[in-house]
């Protein structure tokens, strides 16, 4: 009896625990409208809308498996079926199809514009192929890494192409994730995973991979996991794609073998998909193996999110350019400077060297401060024209007192120079993995400040009032030179805590709560260095040396808490309007207080956060760091050629649409396209900031004079120095 009890009792937890199962799972096939296709043996696609099987599409060939397909916004489909590729569309017509050569199988395909299409060819050699469409013609093609001692069947199953113009693709063979531009170089690679997809993720840029034996894996492009999970907790032991919802949760599906010698249990089938939310509750099963049959899963795609052929590119295929204010080679403004609208790029290969993964990019292995301390001397000499670097730096001197009324005389000591750095990832002492001013470049500059320019150490202050000044920075210069003065954010460990002026910035509209008091260190300087970096920015598109100024002013340490008022332009529409950076580029303490202005791109970065990344593939970085500094005393000049470095590098980052128009509005002074009237003191400014123009498509100005110099293959010291030994810098 008391068994008899027992066995009822655990029979209604059971059922109350199935119930509550049933009730918190989903498993209707309304809660999302997809598009689905598989690996099985009868090769057919579905869309489930509403809960219903809209279209249905088989495809006749009688053999492989649809391992891939891709649904686009203009309703054709790209399928990958072992033995091929095709176009079809959704009232059953192929657009074009393309059989796998003897010997070679297919299994992933991706879009490239309207005319071309990009796929994996596994093989020996296995190949990626880039195929002009709908002529099927094989504009290029490069080999693959693979096993000698494997089958090509278990090569690739997926690639995909990433926001940056690159190809990442899932090599199980050798379990990695390689990633080509459309060269064929190998950009980078990530090793120890047993990947059957992956993909890029928006806005971070980090890569999600689906594993074969459930691992699910999110690492950054340092290859650090920054989130996992495992599939087999939720008897998913198949998953081979993932799709993450804007609301956090995945949606992963889990393929069903029918090549097996077991049948399947119809009455405990498996499921083809389910989606776990962002505390790992699982929400959805889709269990769709009878009326309708769906058949096992390879892929699913929300249909919310049908993939943009036109934005799908892949370097020069289907390029991706800004839209600007300003075409080529058409000049805006008025130059400055010694040599007016003069800009010096040094380039200099192997100043930076790390390698991406390993360690912090700022210390000393991946570094050559011997380069670095080269670099400087030649940019001052290249800016004006002098023949050292000593007598370039007395020309800047008495250039500037020159033009604001000091007479025609150099630095006399006691006058104080304020660095400016961009520290604007740091918010403590502590070096960390992301790009901020380079303690090597600034080393270097002041070496060149003290050594050529005759500047009293003691008169030099690096500053960060924003941000806070890292250890690399800090021990590089105080061990060298303890006199120089230096002031961020926070203060302590030997730095000063920042001082403010309130109500320095009058803006020439009302401009809501932006900032308007300035560092006291910035007001009381009597020169001024803005030392900027080449990355592009979420925001304005691009962070140089006008971006730079908006650290000096008394903002919050914590972004966030930051107003950004007119900084951003209209990149959809390109309305012009008032900008904030003219009103800094015109200010008698920031922009007119600036003896240099300094692009430090040694490494440079696409992301405004986190570590350099990735490398810069163009002529004529060539996969390697930037490894350059630009310099100017036109701070438009200036950051006209950073900024048509970044966009030659990445002009498919969305952002830089109408970047330009701070730099229009500077140059086109006092008749800016937006009306706005500019003014500095109450006074409107009559005459322009500097001078702009973009370069033309082989990098040539009518108006700026750009001074290129590639120091590969020179000394490695500039005039006048002495090599202190590899990597050691030039004294």
């Amino acid at each position: 009896m008391k068994m008899k009890k027992l066995v009822l009792t655990f029979g209604l937890i059971l059922t109350n625990v199935f119930a509550s199962f049933a009730q918190e799972v989903d498993m209707s096939l309304e809660r999302h409208n997809f598009f689905y296709a598989g690996q099985s043996k009868q090769r057919r696609m579905f869309i489930v809308k509403d809960g219903q099987v809209s279209w249905s599409y088989e495809d006749k060939l009688q053999r492989g498996e649809i391992s891939d397909a891709v649904l686009m916004s203009d309703g054709h489909i790209l399928v990958a079926h072992q033995y091929g590729v095709a176009e079809v569309t959704q009232d059953q017509q192929t657009v074009w199809s393309y059989a796998a050569p003897e010997g070679t199988e297919i299994h992933t395909i991706q879009p490239i514009g309207k005319t071309h299409v990009v796929f994996v060819q596994n093989g020996k050699p296995a190949k990626a192929v880039v195929m002009e469409i709908p002529s099927k013609k094989i504009v290029r093609e490069f080999d693959l890494p693979i096993s000698e001692k494997g089958s090509v069947h278990g090569q690739f199953r997926n690639a995909r192409l990433t926001s940056r113009g690159t190809l990442l693709i899932a090599n199980m063979a050798l379990g990695c994730i390689h990633e080509y531009n459309c060269y064929g170089q190998e950009v980078d690679r990530w090793e120890g995973f047993l990947p059957w997809s992956v993909q890029e993720m928006p806005k971070t840029g980090n890569l999600l991979i689906t594993g074969r034996k459930g691992k699910i894996q999110e690492i950054n492009r340092q290859g650090q996991t920054v989130w996992e999970m495992s599939t087999t907790d939720y008897g998913v032991t198949q998953p081979q794609k993932t799709v993450r919802l804007k609301n956090g949760h995945h949606i992963i599906n889990n393929w069903y073998n029918e090549w097996s010698k077991e049948p399947m249990d119809t009455a405990n089938a498996p499921v083809q998909a389910i989606e776990v939310d962002k505390d790992g509750k699982l929400v959805w099963q889709l269990r769709a193996w009878k009326n309708p049959d769906l058949g096992p899963s390879t892929t699913i795609q929300l249909l919310e999110e049908p993939v943009d052929r036109d934005r799908m590119f892949f370097g020069a295929f289907n390029p991706q350019a800004p839209k600007l204010f300003v075409g080529p080679n058409e000049p805006i403004g008025t130059g400055v400077g010694i040599h007016p609208g003069r800009v010096a790029w040094i380039h200099s290969p192997g100043v930076a060297r790390w390698d991406g993964k390993t360690g912090l990019w700022v210390e000393d292995r991946w570094n050559d401060q011997a380069k670095a301390d080269a670099m400087i001397p030649e940019a001052v000499m290249q800016l004006t024209g002098e023949a050292t670097a000593k007598k370039a730096w007395q020309a800047l001197f008495k250039h500037f007192n020159k033009t604001h009324g000091r007479g025609h005389r150099g630095y006399q000591q006691g006058e104080t120079i304020a660095i400016k750095l961009n520290m604007n990832n740091a918010i403590t002492h502590h070096d960390t993995i992301e790009l901020n001013s380079s303690p090597y470049t600034t080393l270097a500059l002041v070496r060149s400040m003290v050594k050529d320019g005759g500047v009293r150490e003691q008169d030099i202050i690096l500053c960060e009032p924003s941000r806070a000044i890292t250890d690399s920075i800090y021990n590089k210069v105080h061990r060298e030179f303890p006199l120089v003065r230096m002031i961020d954010n926070i203060g302590g460990d030997g730095r000063e805590k920042c001082e403010y002026y309130p109500d320095q910035i009058v803006y020439s509209v009302d401009n809501g709560k932006m900032a308007r008091g300035l560092a006291k260190c910035i007001v009381d300087a009597d020169y001024l260095i803005n030392s900027a970096l080449l990355k592009t920015h979420s925001g304005p598109g691009v962070t140089l040396t006008t971006k730079n100024w908006y650290g000096a002013t008394d903002i919050n340490l914590l972004w966030r808490r930051n107003a950004h008022n007119n900084v951003s332009q209209d990149k959809r529409h390109g309305k012009p309007g008032y900008k904030t950076f003219v009103d800094w580029m015109t200010h008698k303490d920031m922009g007119q207080k600036a003896l240099l202005f300094l692009i430090d791109g040694t490494y440079g970065s696409r992301d405004v956060n986190g570590a350099p990344n990735p490398k810069w593939m163009k002529e004529p970085f060539n996969g390697d760091w930037a490894c350059s500094i630009i310099v100017a005393q036109d701070e438009v000049a200036c950051d006209a050629v950073g900024m048509d470095i970044i966009i030659g590098e990445w002009p498919e980052f969305q952002s830089l649409n109408y970047c330009d128009e701070y730099l229009r509005e500077a140059a086109s002074l006092p008749n800016a396209p937006s009306g706005t009237t500019y003014k500095q003191e109450g006074k409107p400014i009559e005459k322009p900031v500097g001078l702009f123009e973009h370069w033309s498509k082989d990098h040539q100005y009518t108006k700026i004079d750009l001074k290129y110099k590639n120091r590969e293959y020179d000394s490695p010291c500039a005039a006048g120095y002495k090599c202190q030994g590899a990597g050691q810098g030039c004294l």
